[in-house]
């Protein structure tokens, strides 16, 4: 482990002495003030004046992620619904090939930018090159932290975040598996400097240990499902009386049952954040006793709210560009074939449900639009809709555990 650590210890030195870099490049380039003295009017894009199609860029940080190809997919469908051409590019799992490509979407003039950030550090980089460039930008998935909004909404060209408190994912699993009788936690997750599995892992922590657990240790740093394989393969044998296992997200909680199958003398509950085919499958044979997530729609409510701006529909919260919470669900066994028929593989809210976002298809789509969709958001809900579309049928709901 301690080699490991090591190891661990480099790769985040090296991240942060890039974004350090990077940082000190941006600031010594010319550019547009962020100082905010920009009216709203001048920040407004060009295009809402012409009929021109749309071209909006997206980041995807690493391609083959599950989770963030299941944001790419909705991205693509609300572009599509909403009319729009789609560029996105593949970060690699890097952060300077995050900051590249932003550049290369600038290049190639696009619109406006739908913003995946990896660590908070990224977000006023981005800003000020958006801000240089004068294309407006929304961020998805990750909100960044107060301080660094007051910084991004001082940029006349910030739209807005869609995304979860991704604390909020953590604590209920936490207190979940506190409540099943577990004691021994091990914790399987990303880079420490990523604030999604940070956060996760936080709220996981504080929840199961103020219930009487413990965590004995974190598997830091994973990317991919092998490299959760790895660290819970060696977290299982420093720790073989452990009978509680967090995974922060789909591809990990899918390495982690790898490991845990090659350890058949340890008796540990799984628990997941993110609801990919794996772990649905997880659920459904019950060797995943709970798991939780579907907020991926953010990357589609943050695309509607950047066709808001870029149409001349800039959507505020008082002054200032609005946060926009996407709720955290669980999910029974019960419902997992449909969760993953109209989640996976199709779309849980509709082109035209997405186009009533946006002020071009509704004249009156405001940001009150946007919190009541978001608030009546449940697997329940969009399932019962489903069933107004003729998509599925009533008896399948019963079945699923779902009234009418």
């Amino acid at each position: 482990m301690k080699k490991n650590n090591r190891k661990l210890c480099a790769i985040l030195i090296s991240a942060l002495t890039i974004v350090s870099t990077i940082t000190g490049c941006a600031s010594s380039t010319k550019q547009a003030s962020s100082t905010g003295t920009a009216s709203d009017a001048s920040a407004t894009s060009k295009v809402s004046a012409s009929n021109k199609k749309l071209k909006l860029g997206f980041n995807n940080f690493l391609k083959g992620n599950y989770s963030l190809d299941i944001l790419e997919k909705n991205f693509r469908s609300a572009a599509s619904a909403l009319n729009c051409d789609a560029m996105v590019t593949n970060d690699q799992g890097k952060v300077e090939t995050t900051v590249q490509d932003v550049d290369s979407m600038i290049s190639a003039k696009v619109d406006g930018i739908v913003f995946f950030g990896i660590s908070d550090t990224l977000f006023p980089i981005v800003s000020r090159k958006c801000e240089a460039a004068k294309i407006p930008f929304v961020c998805y998935d990750h909100i960044p932290s107060d301080k660094t909004l007051e910084v991004l909404r001082k940029n006349p060209y910030f739209a807005g975040v869609v995304g979860e408190h991704d604390y909020d994912a953590g604590f209920p699993i936490g207190k979940y598996a506190a409540e099943q009788g577990t004691k021994k936690a091990i914790l399987i997750t990303g880079k420490n400097t990523d604030t999604t599995h940070s956060s996760r892992e936080k709220g996981f922590t504080d929840a199961f240990t103020k219930n009487g657990g413990k965590v004995l240790d974190v598997g830091w740093g994973c990317n991919t499902l092998s490299d959760a394989l790895s660290k819970t393969d060696n977290l299982l044998t420093a720790h073989p009386d452990v009978d509680c296992i967090y995974a922060t997200g789909g591809d990990f909680g899918s390495g982690a049952l790898q490991a845990l199958a090659k350890h058949p003398s340890v008796k540990a509950k799984m628990f997941v954040t993110d609801l990919d085919p794996d772990i649905l499958i997880g659920l459904s044979k019950h060797i995943i006793s709970a798991a939780n997530g579907a907020h991926w729609v953010n990357a589609s409510f943050a695309t509607a709210l950047l066709v808001n701006r870029l149409v001349g529909n800039n959507l505020r919260d008082g002054n200032a560009a609005p946060t926009l919470t996407v709720p955290v669900l669980t999910l029974p066994n019960s419902q997992e074939s449909l969760y993953d028929k109209f989640w996976l593989h199709n779309d849980p809210f509709s082109a035209k449900e997405i186009q009533q976002l946006v002020k071009t298809y509704n004249s009156g789509a405001s940001l009150k639009t946007f919190r009541d969709t978001l608030r009546g958001y449940s697997i329940e809900s969009r399932l019962k809709e489903k069933e107004k579309e003729g998509l599925v049928t009533k008896d399948e709901l019963t079945k699923a555990g779902i009234k009418g």
